[in-house]
């Protein structure tokens, strides 16, 4: 069975430089397709666009400028700047004479000799096998058949709870190798933190998002039908807009991307 979250970003290369792409209702997340699907499209076509397999994708930053309606969208690419280590590379998506979204991403080989560390430790949650998925018939966007969620982070969207945080083990429902589109449209999957604070129903939208990549894609070992644990949380709201941190880890405790958000609080 094709997946749909591989069909969803699929870009066609057009020229060099542009592609053409195309948003469908099934991923709508209120007026337009869930930042997941866009921001995938736009980093295809980037990597597309560099071909070359030893700069990895190491941030990746996307402004949302308006919602991205069915219909056909147009990607235009360019390269900045390669250096001996470090590819910078742009990205502009247009769609019905609106534009999309803008981004921005640095492509960088390995250094030798450079330090090695990580500090982040994954916080302990019961195993996937032992939580119930959410039902299907669970009011949620659109977008959300596509992914098995099974919260045990925080506290779920509109309960009230103490702190904003929000998050829990995540796969697409129907397996899928995961890449580099594949992680930042896990990590945008979950709701933003700040409504798990709500007490009632209030919508919200990105405004941006930058992505840390901590591997090197393909990670080897993952399995298509894998569970992955997506965290996140808010620390700080006002006039309308909140920040909030996102992190994506494999069973084993592998830390694959950090990702920071700006969210409007619509009303």
């Amino acid at each position: 069975m094709t997946s749909p979250f591989l069909a969803a970003t699929v870009v066609e290369p057009l020229e060099p430089g542009h592609y053409r792409s195309r948003y469908e209702a099934a991923w709508y997340q209120g007026r337009g397709a869930y930042g997941g699907v866009v921001a995938g499209q736009v980093l295809r076509a980037l990597e597309h666009h560099l071909n070359d397999a030893q700069r990895a994708v190491r941030s990746f930053t996307v402004h949302f400028c308006s919602p991205a309606a069915e219909g056909v969208a147009d990607l235009h690419t360019r390269i900045e700047r390669a250096g001996k280590f470090v590819t910078h590379a742009t990205a502009r998506v247009e769609s019905g004479g609106a534009v999309v979204a803008v981004a921005t991403a640095t492509f960088g080989a390995a250094r030798g000799g450079a330090p090695e560390y990580m500090d982040f430790v994954m916080p302990e949650v019961p195993a996937p096998e032992t939580i119930g998925p959410v039902p299907e018939d669970t009011p949620m966007p659109d977008f959300c058949r596509f992914f098995e969620y099974r919260y045990c982070v925080g506290s779920p969207p509109y309960s009230g709870g103490p702190e904003a945080e929000v998050g829990g083990w995540l796969r697409p429902r129907v397996p899928t190798a995961l890449d580099t589109a594949l992680c930042v449209g896990l990590m945008d999957a979950y709701p933003p933190s700040v409504l798990s604070r709500m007490d009632g129903f209030r919508a919200a939208a990105s405004v941006d998002f930058s992505v840390q990549f901590f591997q090197t894609f393909p990670v080897k070992g993952i399995a298509p039908d894998a569970h992955y644990l997506r965290t996140g949380r808010s620390r700080h709201a006002a006039d309308g807009y909140t920040e909030e941190t996102q992190r994506l880890w494999t069973r084993d405790g592998t830390l694959l991307a950090q990702c920071r958000q700006l969210v409007a609080v619509l009303g």
